[in-house]
């Protein structure tokens, strides 16, 4: 019984083929377009693309790169031509096809989209037809390329003389320099033409030496210089030098008595402002004279004479402060241990206290006789560390600081070896403005630190911190309201049970640890 579904025919939708049957259609596609055979650009031969190279190079190669322009003649020639050496190539299947449909494949000659083919190529084994040339077959119509194989800018003239240029730009920069601006240097040869100097009677061959000459000869008319002398004020004398220099100053103060009140006056304020700027390095330790043990000796020794302490008890503190400062261990001289419980028992028992939230541990460091007037910080910066050793995590980063020695694990680093940690730290770039600041020196110093410095420290040893400016008041009278209500939320964090290290505070001049706060 025969099928009444209607044969469909396709076109492939790449070449534009028609008329296929679904498997023609694959067959096809596949053939012609998946496994890749490619299309000469010049005559449309197909064929695989290691051959079709070799066929463009042969065939089209005056076509790619043309010696002269009697070469590319070819292009124009509507005449089809041969090309030679190259053996397996055709025409797409498309294109046969539909000559034989239309009954014209008696034709020899054929023109499609101005494309010139030639059924007639012989190319067996190498051997060329009679009409053998050195361009391809087929190669497209000169005219339809739009090629720009000449130049078509005009030639342009100066209307000077018989100077030309294809460069607008050019023939501009020729007319300023010879015939307008004689004072620009000129790129031209010599053309015998005497230059005038436009400031005076002298002419010369070339514009660079009219150029030199009116550079050297006429700059002060060019660029006139600003008068490098001062005149004094009192006597209205030229000064050779800079009225701000010492001379001029000397030579203006010669012109009233020497006991004048100005120069007195004057003389005063600078020696105070020398003497107060001393006495500020020395309040901070900048002045580099003395260090902690050198302090520790010589106030021991004022103790001794002023009778507060005996001579056995200067040298057994002398012998545990070289120990002290050979191991980098604080001696515990000044210390007081466990201040949290004790904080918990005074305020329990006073009146008007109805809350009190206190950090986890911290052991108090008063200062000693090596350090009375500056090393406030360093005490603060120990009294946060021995907290700190009493919580697991933190104690095993704050051990590393030792470096190979085995002290044991509460042992809190002395006021030298603080110094030395903190200028490592510096060393590996924390807090280079700081270390700009101090010199990059603490070691054998008096040098205050602060809250920045305990900063660097525990940065360098890998423990997290936080650094909080409070940088204006925030309550009437110069109040910070805002600062104790940050502080109270930072303890509330006691009363879950989890670790609450000190608070490092710094105003100005001054620093404290706050180990709790009481309402």
């Amino acid at each position: 019984m025969a099928s009444n579904v209607p044969e469909v025919n396709y076109s492939c939708e790449i070449c534009g083929l028609e008329g296929l049957t679904e498997e023609e259609l694959r067959s096809h596609t596949n053939t012609e377009h998946v496994e890749g055979k490619g299309t000469c650009p010049f005559c449309q031969l197909t064929t695989k693309p290691s051959k079709l190279l070799v066929h463009v190079n042969q065939a089209h190669l005056d076509y790619l790169t043309p010696e002269s322009e009697n070469n590319i003649s070819f292009i124009d020639d509507t005449s089809p031509s041969e090309c030679n050496g190259f053996t397996d190539w055709s025409l797409p299947s498309n294109y046969s096809q539909d000559l034989s449909s239309n009954g014209k494949n008696s034709k020899q000659n054929i023109n499609i989209n101005n494309m010139n083919y030639n059924s007639k190529a012989a190319f067996c084994n190498g051997e060329s037809s009679p009409n053998n040339s050195s361009h391809g077959e087929g190669s497209p119509l000169r005219s339809s390329l739009n090629l720009k194989l000449k130049s078509t800018a005009p030639t342009l003239q100066c209307p000077m003389c018989q100077y030309t240029s294809l460069s607008p730009g050019e023939l501009e920069e020729h007319i300023n320099r010879q015939h307008f601006d004689v004072t620009s240097p000129s790129v031209g040869h010599l053309t015998g033409e005497i230059f005038s100097c436009p400031l005076c009677i002298k002419t010369y061959d070339s514009a660079p030496d009219l150029e030199l000459h009116v550079n050297i000869e006429h700059r002060d008319i060019l660029s006139p210089a600003s008068p490098s002398t001062a005149t004094c004020p009192v006597c209205g004398i030229s000064l050779n030098n800079d009225s701000d220099s010492e001379e001029a100053v000397r030579h203006v103060e010669s012109h009233f008595p020497a006991g004048s009140p100005i120069q007195l006056d004057r003389a005063a304020i600078k020696e105070r402002e020398q003497r107060e700027f001393e006495m500020l390095r020395a309040q901070y330790g900048m002045d580099n004279q003395g260090n902690f043990r050198e302090q520790s000796v010589t106030n021991m020794q004022r103790a001794v004479y002023a009778g507060e302490m005996s001579v056995a008890d200067y040298y057994e503190r002398t012998l545990g402060l070289k120990a002290a400062e050979s191991y980098g261990i604080d001696d515990g001289s000044s210390i007081t241990r466990n201040m949290v419980p004790r904080v918990r028992a005074l305020s329990s028992n006073a009146q008007n206290v109805v809350r009190t939230l206190t950090c986890t541990c911290v052991d108090h460091y008063a200062s000693s006789y090596g350090d009375r007037g500056w090393g406030c910080g360093y005490r603060n910066a120990q009294m946060l560390i021995s907290s700190l050793l009493t919580h697991t995590g933190y104690n095993e980063r704050l051990y590393k600081l030792w470096q190979g020695q085995k002290p044991p694990r509460s042992a809190v680093p002395s006021i030298s070896r603080l110094q030395n940690l903190i200028e490592q730290a510096w060393a590996n770039g924390f807090d280079v403005q700081g270390s700009e600041q101090l010199g990059s020196r603490l070691v054998n110093t008096r040098k205050w630190i602060g809250a920045t410095e305990v900063v660097t420290l525990l940065s360098f040893l890998k423990i997290r911190c936080q650094l909080v400016d409070f940088h204006r008041p925030t309550g009437p009278g110069g109040t910070h309201p805002e600062l104790f209500r940050w502080v109270l939320r930072y303890f509330e964090n006691s009363v879950g049970g989890e670790f609450v290290a000190p608070l490092y505070l710094q105003h100005q001049d001054s620093c404290l640890k706050c180990s709790h706060i009481i309402r």
